[in-house]
């Protein structure tokens, strides 16, 4: 059964802003139904994104193991600590990427800023010391420049 893009949300822990982003950016692909929500179907989404455990984390702490104890440190809690810290590494990248993007439209918007600036203050001034050379005499009977 398909999820629905809150439903992808809930099931991954991720928000649906970050999937919204994934499946625009080709991470993740989803069906665009006529009323406009998306179906995900759970083997793409959690392709990407690894499903929510279940267990709380009061549960977790409760049963947390020294170093000692493990003999080859692959146990199912560390297997969902892994999810967790790869879910919480991809909000992360996606975080910065928008940071960027934000940044760069920002100078790119000030570049344009100065630019239309430069130019009021170019139409503001008026003709430039080139086209008033001539004096009233020169100007009056249409004389050369000299």
């Amino acid at each position: 059964m398909a999820y629905t893009l809150g439903e992808a949300a809930k099931a991954t822990g991720i928000s649906k802003a970050s999937i919204s982003r994934a499946i625009n950016s080709g991470r993740i692909s989803a069906v665009k139904n006529e009323g406009g929500s998306f179906s995900i179907e759970p083997v793409e989404l959690h392709r990407v994104y690894p499903p929510k455990s279940s267990v709380t984390v009061s549960e977790t702490a409760s049963e947390t193991l020294r170093n000692g104890d493990i003999a080859t440190g692959n146990t199912p809690n560390s297997n969902v600590l892994q999810a967790r810290l790869d879910a919480a590494l991809e909000q992360l990248r996606d975080r910065d990427g928008t940071i960027h993007d934000l940044r760069h439209r920002l100078d790119r918007s000030d570049e344009e800023r100065r630019e239309a600036q430069a130019r009021v203050i170019g139409l503001l001034a008026g003709p430039g010391p080139a086209e008033s050379k001539k004096g009233f005499f020169g100007r009056l009977f249409g004389r050369p420049e000299e």
